[in-house]
């Protein structure tokens, strides 16, 4: 059911409930549950901590996607549960907060039923952009971003047309490797990289923003949500990370998003979208405490995951799919102690060289592209 069509409270499934942005969603929503009320919540493994959400929201369904709780217990459902949530009738957005490609079949279930689902699974848009956009089109789903970056791309575009935007330019924290050498960085453990000077986030998306391939996820993203071409996507380090992203528009205007780094503000917009409601729950920005505000160009060889993420995105076809399933096991495996933090990007390139050149972007094609690049970096290791 499409919001505009429905009173408060909307009814809300948080998938992903007990990370880092389902933390912050529930906060947001602790503020205004005159205007919204939990009524679905997944979580990854993390059963006690679901406990606890349940206990305190007493929502109409619970779902253990990597079951840890005893055999036959009714929240041991699988990856299903997140299907599940998102396409019930009460739900009318969906906080996609799954972290990886797990969240597609999730987001395409509720575009399908034509809800909101306020997307902080980027992977979606990355695997699948084309055909999460055509189903949401076909079906009436509406798409709002909550990451940051393109929160603030959405408030400073305000609706303009895609033919009045010469650039976006994204701004990225540059990681705990900013200021690290060559050598540093090709030395980095496991502690290094989940040290994020000012973002706290789960440790995929923490590594993702060491390697920059965060980034590189953003920008596929960005062209898929916004309809702007590659060549007019740039990425900036701005270590503050109090711009979230710039618009330049094309009589040479810029427009900027500011406010201090806080998922809640982000999120907060995507469960209110086109309207803006009252909040105190993030402190004010205030100018004076943050006046220096810095920028710099990104050191490109010492982070080649960046470019690597581009190219596939203007390959097109199953290369991005590709790039995210390389990345994602290439993680996992460095978070595991089973590669050194240097080796993530050539494994990602050599799965885009092996599996990444098929044009076609149907949803088999793509799952297929997934599959088959999971395993690959996965025998890599083994070898």
């Amino acid at each position: 059911m499409s919001t505009d069509s429905k009173r408060h409270p909307y009814g809300v499934a948080i998938l992903g409930a007990t990370g880092s942005i389902g933390a912050s969603a529930l906060n947001v929503i602790r503020r205004h549950q005159d205007r919204f009320r939990v009524v679905a919540v997944t979580a990854n493994e993390n059963a006690a901590a679901l406990r606890e959400i349940v206990d305190e929201w007493k929502p109409s369904y619970t779902g253990l996607v990597d079951g840890t709780l005893a055999a036959g217990h009714p929240w041991n459902c699988g990856v299903g549960c997140l299907v599940e949530a998102a396409s019930r009738d009460d739900v009318d957005i969906v906080v996609n907060a799954v972290v990886g490609s797990a969240g597609l079949s999730a987001t395409l279930a509720a575009l399908e039923r034509g809800k909101r689902v306020a997307i902080a699974n980027k992977e979606t848009l990355v695997m699948a952009g084309s055909l999460v956009l055509a189903t949401a089109r076909r079906h009436g789903g509406t798409i709002v971003p909550v990451d940051s970056e393109h929160s603030a791309i959405l408030q400073c575009l305000a609706g303009r047309p895609v033919k009045e935007v010469g650039r976006l330019v994204l701004t990225a924290s540059g990681g705990p490797f900013r200021t690290w050498s060559t050598e540093q960085i090709a030395s980095a453990t496991i502690a290094d990289a989940l040290q994020h000077p000012t973002w706290s986030m789960g440790s995929k998306v923490t590594v993702d923003s060491a390697s920059l391939a965060n980034k590189a996820l953003e920008v596929i993203e960005a062209h898929h949500l916004f309809g702007i071409p590659y060549d007019r996507i740039d990425v900036v380090v701005h270590p503050q990370s109090i711009v979230h992203s710039f618009v330049e528009f094309i009589d040479g205007s810029v427009m900027a998003q500011l406010g201090i780094p806080s998922m809640e503000l982000p999120l907060l917009y995507a469960l209110t979208w086109p309207e803006r409601v009252p909040d105190t729950g993030v402190p004010s920005f205030d100018p004076i405490s943050q006046r220096e505000l810095t920028f710099e160009a990104v050191r490109r060889a010492d982070f080649p995951m960046l470019d690597l993420g581009i190219g596939a995105g203007r390959r097109g076809g199953t290369a991005p799919a590709v790039y995210n399933a390389a990345n994602e096991i290439a993680v996992a495996l460095f978070l595991d102690g089973r590669i050194r933090f240097h080796e993530i990007a050539p494994i990602v390139q050599s799965a885009l060289e092996e599996h990444g050149r098929d044009d076609g972007e149907s949803l088999d094609l793509l799952l297929a592209a997934d599959i088959a690049a999971r395993r690959f970096v996965n025998a890599k290791a083994i070898r």
